[in-house]
């Protein structure tokens, strides 16, 4: 799916654009969250102590985790998709979700408390093991704060960048590499 709206005449407010598109992404992401997360607890069979707040805590880091990729492409193009792919990475290894923090890199020791990866994995361990809400409120904050920021960015770079790299844009549709 595309982030752009291509309709020839007829012109609509970066912002709308941006809600717009990010709400269709967004229901197709909680939706997706919503099947894996009761398919682990009912086909996998795997063990849940909170079902309710392990598939409630699924949909709602789905829904940021589409905010910031979306986000990324919306405003940067084909670059903000490298982004997302070089942050998917970083957060893969330094995130504590394949082995504990502490056997890794020192280099992932010390992005660990930076990458939302750390605060969705350890909601998610919360429903799992049993909640601790101290923690849970923790991480709900992390996670305001990271689709805060990806709002920010959307909302007041959206327009610009897209003026700025329209041209460029345009050369890549025209050569048929890009789309």
């Amino acid at each position: 799916m595309t982030v752009d709206v291509d309709e020839p005449g007829v012109s609509y407010r970066s912002r709308h654009v941006y809600f717009g598109r990010y709400l269709t992404l967004g229901t197709l992401a909680v939706l997706q969250s919503l099947c894996v997360t009761l398919g682990d607890i009912y086909i996998l069979g795997t063990y849940v102590s909170r079902p309710g707040w392990f598939v409630l805590f699924g949909m709602l880091l789905s829904a940021v985790f589409m905010l910031i990729v979306y986000t990324l492409v919306s405003v940067f193009g084909n670059v903000g998709k490298a982004f997302a792919i070089v942050m998917l990475v970083l957060q893969l290894g330094g995130a504590g979700g394949t082995f504990p923090i502490q056997m890794a890199p020192p280099f992932f020791q010390k992005i660990h408390p930076y990458l939302p990866f750390t605060y969705a994995i350890s909601m998610m361990r919360e429903a799992v093991g049993g909640i601790l809400w101290d923690i849970v409120r923790r991480c709900l904050a992390f996670m305001a704060a990271y689709a805060a920021a990806a709002l920010v960015l959307g909302l007041a770079l959206k327009r610009p960048i897209n003026r700025l790299l329209a041209g460029s844009t345009r050369k890549a549709k025209e050569s048929r590499l890009l789309h």
